[in-house]
């Protein structure tokens, strides 16, 4: 479990912190009410202004932008219908060179989100492939006869419900997408297309992009015979995603080979990052290995472990554990409690039996993402306590891409998660610059109280505490590059665990409930510790142990 770090040529994005946005409702530069490139721009010196002293900057290092292409937005941009181009809704490709340019000042990277699994069916290389079985783009995407009685080539079914494949009149064939009808998946065998892709990376390279965040990464390849898929054993419902083994459809060997291509494009540009989406149900073991044999695949691919981990300190240990027993030498996590595609992590935890306090459970939350061995990925607004809005109007719906089953009369969405950044206690929350003009969503009821000017100003917000944990870990060596171990072994209602280099030691103490007895190492409590953050005591107090967590404690110690 101790692993030695590596402390030679150390990367930006193994230390630091990457901010996701997504720019539907970020801010709004130009006063129409949808989140853009320009609002983006205005609002870096928040994200981080270049003062390490601060008083109103939170600290991040990168932004990952949620896709910005060209799209006629059935996905929200995850459907492009151009790669070499910015979204009208976005602004203009001048304005995204404005944003590389006024970023790269502040020391802020960019990521951008590459959507390569599958194009909008609007893309000019579905229009041709589907418009015959003979034009020169034929087989860039996935086509099959149906079968003699006219159905669906297999058993293969859609992420967001139904059958995966789709029929197309022109080619009296069908085609394969993995989630909506609307997202036709490329043929990664077919050269000329993959050539075509590459190009696109290396476009945006040449462009100054710091890398990219591969959508859906581990379905890039499929099955050359169309093999039907196994049924899980007690599966009851022959018709949902997650009862078939996806043995053809996804995660294939081929995949890593595509994935260890285009890493190696990124390698020929100095200082950029591949960070991947190894899909929501994949296991930790099927995650680990997109970082490739020799490391050569993704410098950081996501797990979703962490971020769908009930609120329990047991069994956020026995993640970072797994995390810690698995991980390849020399690679490095990634850890994130929110993103486009999930409830925020306040909506999914305030609701468990031990979670009685909002406050001590973001803090807790924000300690744990920030101290744990690896890169951390925060989500727009949870640095303030935003929580999903469950009450956006049937009409002011935007997420539409899952298909209506037989037992659902609304099919989910995810635009609870998305809804906009609150700014201010002004109309929309300051999402226009104060102006008056009705947001892309409806923004929470609850940004009169939960928002960044009022949290900046109140030393003790979770704003502020996040800046002050950002500051910490900027500051640690240890936070930064230790190792990680435990020093209690579950089930408790607390955590405690150490980060240690070869010249700091720093101990976290994390209490999820009722006030409890602290017992721990007797050679830790022979020591002084400095109070480093505390949301119980006093910054930069020389402190013995604590023989008693207080309720909802969360404390950051330095041996001195």
């Amino acid at each position: 479990m101790n692993k030695s770090p590596n402390y030679t040529e150390r990367k930006w994005w193994q230390d630091g912190i990457i901010y996701q946005i997504y720019p539907l409702t970020f801010a709004d530069g130009n006063g129409d009410g949808i989140g853009d490139l320009q609002g983006i721009t205005q609002k870096l010196d928040y994200l981080n202004d270049g003062n390490p002293d601060s008083k109103t900057s939170l600290g991040i290092d990168a932004i990952w932008l949620s896709p910005i292409n060209k799209s006629p937005m059935a996905d929200n941009g995850y459907d492009v219908s151009d790669y070499y181009d910015i979204s009208a809704k976005f602004g203009t490709l001048k304005d995204f060179e404005n944003l590389l340019v006024e970023a790269h000042k502040r020391g802020l990277k960019i990521i951008l989100d590459l959507v390569v699994n599958h194009t909008s069916n609007q893309h000019s290389w579905f229009l041709e492939s589907s418009s015959s079985k003979t034009n020169s783009k034929s087989d860039w995407y996935h086509w099959q006869d149906p079968n003699p009685d006219g159905s669906v080539p297999n058993n293969w079914l859609s992420y967001f419900g139904g059958s995966a494949w789709t029929f197309n009149e022109a080619r009296q064939q069908y085609y394969y997408h993995t989630f909506n009808k609307n997202q036709p998946d490329i043929n990664w065998q077919n050269l000329e297309a993959r050539a075509e892709v590459f190009q696109i990376i290396r476009y945006w390279l040449d462009k100054g992009v710091d890398g990219f965040r591969l959508d859906a990464s581990s379905v890039y390849s499929k099955d050359k015979y169309y093999r039907f898929n196994p049924m899980k054993f007690d599966a009851k419902d022959r018709n949902k995603y997650d009862n078939q083994h996806h043995l053809y459809n996804k995660n294939l060997p081929e995949n890593h080979q595509i994935i260890k291509e285009i890493r190696s494009i990124i390698d020929e540009y100095e200082d950029r990052v591949l960070i991947g989406e190894t899909f929501i149900d994949s296991s930790l073991y099927d995650s680990n290995s997109f970082y490739g044999v020799n490391n050569d695949e993704l410098h950081l691919p996501f797990a979703f472990q962490f971020a769908m981990s009930p609120w329990y300190p047991g069994y956020l240990q026995r993640v970072i554990e797994e995390k810690e027993l698995t991980i390849p030498n020399n690679a490095r996590p990634t850890y994130f409690l929110d993103n486009h595609d999930l409830p925020r992590h306040l909506s999914r935890w305030i609701e468990c039996s031990l979670c009685t306090n909002p406050l001590g459970i973001a803090q807790a939350a924000a300690a744990i993402l920030l101290t744990v061995k690896g890169t951390p990925f925060l989500y727009y607004g949870q640095e303030i306590g935003m929580v999903d809005n469950e009450d956006i109007p049937e009409d002011k719906i935007k997420d539409r891409v899952v298909v209506k089953s037989d037992t659902e009369e609304t099919p989910p969405t995810r635009d609870g998660a998305r809804t906009p950044m609150q700014w201010d206690d002004s109309v929309h929350a300051g999402f226009s610059f104060g102006k008056d003009v009705e947001p892309w969503l409806p923004v929470n009821q609850d940004y009169k109280e939960v928002n960044v000017a009022s949290e900046l100003a109140q030393e003790e917000s979770i704003l502020n505490f996040y800046r002050r944990l950002i500051k910490v870990r900027k500051n640690s060596k240890a936070l930064r590059q230790g190792n990680w171990y435990t020093l209690i072994n579950y089930p408790y209602e607390h955590l405690a665990y150490i980060r240690e280099s070869k010249d700091e030691k720093i101990l976290m103490i994390i209490n999820f409930s009722y006030e409890k007895e602290f017992v721990i190492d007797r050679d830790l409590e022979t020591h002084d510790w400095r109070v480093l953050v505390s949301n119980v005591l006093e910054d930069n107090l020389i402190i013995n142990l604590p023989q008693t967590l207080q309720p909802f404690e969360v404390s950051i110690l330095r041996k001195e």
